[in-house]
């Protein structure tokens, strides 16, 4: 026993930098999920709870007319089912004081989690909340094998399952949701139409309207530009931001032609048309109305959004008014964003978590082999390394060194740019179809893409590696091989097969970490960790064999990225100047893409790739990505002098984030 608790002291004496950074990034974990938390459950008076296959049964009485001019009525069982849905439930929501409740869901290729914003407001205000996954999202396995775009169910049951709960008021029943998830609002009311189950219904970021009853209240919620929304083939040349002047929107909110509307006026359906109304807040509207909410932003922003969030609460105050035993709180009054700050926070500290517990375990006896040399700062400030010397240490310097190193990032960078259109609307689908083994319609083509800025990678190194070594012989004669650098000695594995094995095993046992705490993080406090649509969160175990398979794509990419991130070593400039610039690199060509695409709509309202109106949005979150594996990777192999470690991590770590926040259009199978 005094040998294990010295050999325990001893092993803490030696690592005390890394344990003190392990500890803070727990620290900091518990710390931000905790108060995420808190922000969540509004003080933890709203309960907030993971719902997963939940039933229940009812039934509702309608009256309809015979044909004979009588009225009979007629009972309809309601089946309600919450596959993937979590559920806010105020604490003084009783049987004897029912509240009323709105169901949420979100958009193609997004999850539940995306309308937290909304649901966090609404709660907070006394309202019950449910926000679900669609079939073929998140946790709600697309077993139909649909395309995932089209598979829209889950909204209306949830409805049905609200509506079957005692503290549910079952006459303030709204449902809302963005995108598609839009198009499912519409589609369930105007199935509803002949039930009256929904009361009211808010369509975010959708533009058709398929009918709803006359005794529901319906609005839209739109941002100014909207890749989407009121598209110029839908209205002969009209965009998004020219929507209120339409026709199609007056006759919606019951105005003529003529009629001017009011951005976010409340419209009161008379026989004689849409009457603007007076309203007060926290008061519900006398009847139904129509509203059509104009905000700042594009599609995307719709749920991450002050403005988003505000229109959602006044909808629904507006219908419903201040629940039962709760105050009239301001829309602009919100503390969403904070709880999206503690995530954040919590994102950063359990990625940053991987560099303590890497150099923990290197000190192991079972890994310490993996760490072939290190990276240190030497009394002239320069980085060199300890230890043996698996990669070029030679700095950038030199006219044909640094012209080889800038000509190949350009060259790639334009490469990775310039590609993502033709690979995502033309060879994406032709070269890597949805399958039952490859479920996911956007990550096929993302990593096309990856795997061909990789192999153009490759193919440039090569290419100015044959040109230097061409170079060289005129310019050093005999002496040649002692100036020809190799571009791909850092990919040498100096410790064998076996050190391979335990690199793998390394990397597994990183991201596995990662996961493990986001798990009991989830059990704990009902939180994940994320930034918009970037997430590290819960996610069903059926999943993960299709994840490893995309891995073996995304290895590729995150390979190729460790190894000429290693191949880059300024003189005389501290690592930190080194990491931007290489991820400056990294992420140019995505970034440029994006930034033209969305500097010339928010400009003119029109997308100047229009075909590329969903491309762009899905690599929004790789340009973080990007940055961060690139850390990853300079770090890591700084600790161990192997880039390999590091493309493991990236590979795993990223492929399950992408994977788990986008949609299959196919059950995910072992396979």
């Amino acid at each position: 026993m005094d040998y294990v608790k010295n050999s325990i002291v001893t092993f803490c004496k030696k690592n005390k930098v890394n344990l003190i950074f392990l500890a803070v990034c727990l620290l900091v974990i518990l710390v931000s999920s905790f108060c995420a938390s808190c922000v969540q459950s509004n003080g933890f008076t709203v309960t907030v709870t993971d719902l997963r296959d939940a039933t229940n049964t009812g039934s509702i009485t309608t009256t309809k007319a015979n044909e004979d001019g009588s009225t009979a009525e007629v009972e309809t069982a309601v089946k309600g089912n919450v596959v993937s849905g979590i559920l806010f439930v105020p604490k003084n929501a009783s049987k004897d004081n029912p509240l009323p409740a709105v169901v949420l869901t979100h958009g193609y290729l997004n999850n539940r989690e995306m309308q937290l914003q909304n649901a966090i407001e609404l709660a907070r205000r006394g309202f019950i909340v449910l926000t679900v996954d669609r079939k073929g999202h998140g946790n709600y396995n697309n077993n139909d094998n649909k395309n995932a775009m089209m598979a829209t169910d889950g909204l209306y049951d949830s409805a049905k399952y609200l509506y079957n709960l005692d503290i549910v008021d079952k006459s303030k029943i709204g449902i809302s949701g963005h995108s598609m998830g839009g198009y499912t609002t519409a589609a369930t009311l105007a199935a509803d139409k002949d039930i009256g189950i929904v009361s009211a219904g808010l369509m975010q970021a959708w533009s058709s309207f398929m009918g709803a009853g006359a005794d529901v209240s319906v609005g839209f919620l739109k941002a100014k530009d909207d890749e989407f929304f009121f598209t110029t083939k839908e209205n002969g040349g009209t965009i998004s931001r020219d929507y209120l002047n339409t026709a199609t929107a007056k006759k919606f909110l019951g105005l003529t032609p003529e009629d001017t509307i009011v951005n976010k006026g409340i419209y009161k359906q008379t026989a004689e048309g849409g009457v603007l109304v007076t309203t007060q807040g926290g008061q519900a509207v006398d009847g139904t109305f129509r509203a059509i909410y104009e905000i700042p932003g594009v599609h995307p922003q719709n749920h991450e959004s002050v403005d988003g969030a505000s229109a959602v609460v006044n909808f629904f105050y507006n219908a419903f008014g201040t629940p039962s035993g709760h105050k009239y709180l301001a829309e602009s009054h919100q503390t969403w964003w904070v709880k999206e700050m503690f995530s954040l926070l919590g994102l950063i500290a359990v990625i940053a978590m991987i560099f303590p517990l890497v150099g923990l375990l290197l000190k192991t006896r079972f890994f310490k082999t993996i760490a072939v040399g290190q990276q240190v700062v030497n009394e002239n400030g320069e980085m060199v390394w300890v230890g043996n010397k698996p990669i070029d240490p030679t700095p950038l310097r030199g006219v044909q060194k640094n012209l080889t190193y800038w000509i190949g990032a350009i060259a790639v960078a334009i490469f990775s740019g310039l590609t993502i259109r033709p690979i995502c609307t033309e060879f994406g689908e032709k070269f890597f179809p949805n399958t039952q083994l490859y479920p996911q319609d956007t990550t096929n083509w993302v990593c096309i893409w990856a795997v061909c800025t990789a192999l153009f990678a490759l193919a440039v190194v090569l290419f100015l590696w044959a040109v230097n070594g061409v170079v060289n012989r005129f310019r050093y004669k005999e002496n040649a091989p002692r100036f020809t650098e190799n571009p791909f000695a850092a990919g040498r594995i100096p410790t064998g097969f076996v050190g391979l094995a335990k690199t793998f095993l390394l990397g597994i046992i990183a991201v596995a970490s990662v996961y493990i705490v986001t798990y009991i993080n989830w059990q704990i406090w009902t939180v994940d960790f994320r930034i918009w649509t970037l997430a590290i969160k819960v996610f069903n175990i059926e999943m993960l064999p299709t994840m490893m398979r995309y891995a073996l794509f995304f290895g590729i990419f995150f390979s190729v990225s460790a190894l000429f991130n290693e191949g880059f070593r300024a003189k005389n400039i501290p690592e930190w100047a080194t990491i931007l610039i290489n991820i400056f690199f990294n992420i140019i060509g995505v970034l440029l893409m994006i930034s033209i695409q969305y500097g010339v709509f928010t400009t003119s309202g029109v997308l100047w790739q229009k075909d590329m109106a969903l491309g762009y949005i899905v690599l929004i979150p790789m340009v973080p990505i990007l940055a961060v594996a690139t850390v990853i990777s300079r770090r890591i192999t700084a600790k161990t002098g192997n880039i390999w470690l590091g493309a493991i991590i990236n590979t795993l770590l990223f492929t399950m984030m992408t994977c788990a926040n986008t949609a299959a259009s196919f059950a995910y199978v072992l396979g």
